[in-house]
């Protein structure tokens, strides 16, 4: 398996918001969960806010334990279900609140990998002086602008596959879907993809917000976010973010090295269950830990073992 290559700490280390949506899918978000706290050094960030909305009991307790094992988390509870009013309110305050941090957004359906949070930010700070480019995305593969930046990659692949990476939009491509998780979990296309030698950034002029990183340049463009359905603003944050991207010729930065795996858009979760279901996708983040594991087992044995003779010396 092709390996993430490690980044050298920044002059100037960047703390991070975490902001993490959550609603109904407490399986998806228990792995989710699971991945961030395995692939990512979760002190890093200055604030973690998981925003629960609607969630049942068992999800509540979860993420009640969470909140008191994990240092600078807060859980904000909100209802009824759906973006408007609850969720747009509480994503308002947040964000108000934080107009002068950097946030990472991250839905309850994405499964990081290792060094994500590294490679997204150091993306972040290659582009933060840039106007037009007010929003990094990690790589996630189901999705819009993962298929925009693995298009190429994929048709010198996969060429005798390309009816089931194109075709209908990613949303509602359930072929995509099935097609595209039966490679990463079985076939270890992140790998291949990793050791192509592809651009460290690709740049689309539309955006999902599966895992994302912004700061204030995106956030006065797009905020407050609308609090009632009858007014004609888009009413999620992507539509928004969208909105401005368009209207202001703006562009999303993928990047190419920063994988989040995003499980499944809504039309096409219940067929991609059924043919991928999350256990795969569990067995998929086990394998990378342990291949996460044995790197980090060999970088300290070259750290600490004792050179040996020098060259052309003999040993006594």
């Amino acid at each position: 398996m092709s390996k993430i290559v490690p980044l050298r700490p920044g002059r100037d280390p960047i703390r991070p918001v975490l902001m993490l949506l959550t609603s109904h899918r407490l399986d998806c978000l228990l792995l989710s969960m699971r991945s961030l706290q395995r692939f990512t050094n979760l002190g890093r960030f200055k604030k973690i806010y998981i925003v629960a909305n609607a969630v049942e009991p068992d999800h509540a307790a979860i993420l009640h334990r969470f909140m008191h094992t994990t240092p600078g988390v807060e859980v904000i509870h909100c209802s009824p279900r759906g973006l408007v009013p609850a969720v747009n309110a509480v994503q308002n305050e947040i964000l108000s609140n934080h107009l002068d941090d950097v946030v990472v957004k991250m839905d309850e359906d994405v499964f990081v990998t290792p060094l994500w949070l590294e490679h997204l930010l150091e993306a972040y700070r290659a582009h933060r002086m840039r106007a037009d480019i007010p929003i990094v995305s990690a790589l996630a593969p189901v999705s819009p602008p993962g298929r925009f930046a693995m298009n190429r990659f994929l048709k010198a692949a996969y060429p005798a596959e390309r009816a089931m990476y194109e075709g209908a939009v990613v949303e509602e491509n359930w072929v995509y879907h099935r097609w595209m998780w039966e490679k990463v979990v079985h076939e270890d296309l992140v790998g291949a993809w990793l050791a192509s030698g592809q651009p460290p950034y690709f740049y689309p002029d539309f955006a999902t917000i599966n895992c994302v990183v912004y700061d204030r340049r995106l956030l006065e463009a797009v905020l407050p976010l609308p609090v009632r359905k009858e007014t004609d603003a888009p009413l999620s944050d992507e539509a928004a973010i969208n909105r401005v991207l368009a209207a202001n010729h703006w562009r999303n930065a993928v990047v190419s090295r920063a994988l989040a795996h995003h499980y499944s858009f809504a039309k096409c979760e219940q067929y991609l269950r059924s043919h991928v279901p999350l256990d795969f996708v569990w067995q998929h983040l086990q394998d990378l830990w342990r291949a996460e594991q044995a790197r980090l087992k060999g970088l300290t044995l070259r750290r600490y073992i004792p050179a040996g003779p020098m060259a052309g010396a003999s040993a006594s």
